[in-house]
């Protein structure tokens, strides 16, 4: 089953991990081998998450420098970054239709500091030419096995992003060319790292100033700190002449910066292969909702422009909620005018965050309820729908005992 994501992540896995001394794989079943591998590195994995989750000022730390520390983060993470970007990925093309405008381009892809590739795989263009780039050779080989099982044309290089030449993205003479810039995960990593920040705003901006065609998507954590870090970087984008397509209704500055309390994230959901949700399971998680700091750019020359859309930014709950939470909550609306609340005409009814309100959708469908009879919020779906397979929707943020990545 080429071209599946899951299937490569599946596969991938088989091939880079390591099984007990004297186990047999000859004649078991995948998904059986998976689990032997799976709890072989788990140990590593709750590591990892514990560093991403709680301990980031130890992520100077090489976290994933050996093959069993990248099939534990394989395990753990990469299903998880897919499932954001796909979120992304298809949010901003249902807004904007940006896919549509690639046929009959060069199309070039950059994922930078791409780890296992991720957002690659999930933006899945067949007919482009990808470029991941890493500082770690472990990563950098395991992101070609699931880019080969995918059948992409991928060129792998490890370098550090301060070594990167902005020279070198430019556009071929002759050449109708789209620039498609890939972040996941990035931008926080670099708090202390001005050098690599300068970097990449000015190997962007170059684009803006010779007038080139670039679509630029970001992923990051949907937590506070990190989020409005992201949410900065947006508006230095968009200062440098970047048209905000996703999440944003408009190119200004950003209102939620004005609200010290609020930051920016987006939701989603996907409907977990048997296999995932065996995963959360052994790591007492539930991913099959998650957020994530998401944002798409596109600059001038590829003739796309803010919607103007009512994007849900917030649910804050009213002071009848508060003690024991009923239901009762407002709409943080962020529209052309900035940011407003607004009261739900069906209020147990939920618009997730990132997605456009349109209230007679959401009057027209029945809360859920318990067998209890007691009203619940419906899950948030994507453009795709709670039912998306893998391969639309292949991942999910986490939580681990309530701390979210």
């Amino acid at each position: 089953m080429k071209s599946d994501p899951f299937y490569a992540f599946v596969a991938t896995v088989l091939k880079l991990g390591r099984t007990p001394k004297g186990y047999v794989r000859s004649g078991r079943r995948a998904d059986a081998i998976f689990k032997t591998i799976f709890k072989g590195v788990k140990p590593t994995i709750l590591e990892i998450w514990e560093i991403y989750t709680q301990h980031r000022d130890d992520l100077t730390r090489k976290l994933v420098t050996t093959k069993e520390s990248v099939v534990a983060y394989l395990l753990g993470f990469h299903l998880t970054n897919m499932a954001r970007a796909s979120v992304l990925f298809e949010r901003s093309d249902a807004r904007h239709g940006w896919k549509k405008l690639l046929k009959g381009k060069k199309v070039r892809v950059y994922d930078i500091g791409c780890g296992t590739g991720a957002m690659t795989l999930a933006l899945g263009i067949h007919d482009a030419e990808y470029f991941m780039i890493d500082g770690s050779n472990p990563l950098l080989e395991a992101a070609a096995m699931l880019a080969e099982e995918m059948d992409l044309k991928v060129k792998t290089t490890r370098r550090v992003i301060e070594d990167l030449d902005p020279k070198q993205f430019a556009t071929r003479e002759g050449e109708d060319t789209v620039h498609i810039y890939l972040f996941g995960y990035v931008w926080n990593e670099l708090t202390r790292n001005n050098t690599a920040r300068r970097k990449l705003t000015t190997l962007l901006s170059n684009h803006i100033k010779r007038k080139e065609k670039c679509l630029v998507f970001i992923a990051e954590p949907a937590l506070e700190q990190m989020a409005r870090s992201t949410m900065e970087l947006r508006d230095v984008l968009c200062a440098a002449g970047y048209v905000a397509l996703y999440p944003c209704p408009h190119s200004n500055h950003c209102p939620m910066l004005d609200r010290p309390k609020d930051w920016c994230y987006s939701e989603g959901e996907w409907d977990q292969p048997p296999l995932a949700k065996w995963i959360d399971e052994q790591l007492e998680m539930t991913r099959s909702r998650h957020a994530g700091s998401l944002f798409a750019f596109s600059s001038p020359e590829v003739g796309l422009t803010s919607d103007a859309a009512r994007i849900v930014v917030g649910r804050p709950v009213r002071d009848e909620g508060k003690e024991r939470y009923k239901g009762f909550f407002d709409y943080l609306v962020c529209d052309e005018d900035g940011i407003t609340k607004q009261t739900p005409l069906a209020p147990l009814q939920v618009t997730a965050r990132g997605m456009i309100l349109d209230e007679k959708v959401n009057a027209s469908q029945p809360p859920v309820k318990r067998a209890s009879g007691k009203k619940l919020d419906p899950p948030t779906k994507g453009p795709g729908g709670a039912k998306s397979e893998i391969r639309r929707a292949p991942h999910t943020s986490a939580e681990r005992k309530g701390v979210k990545k």
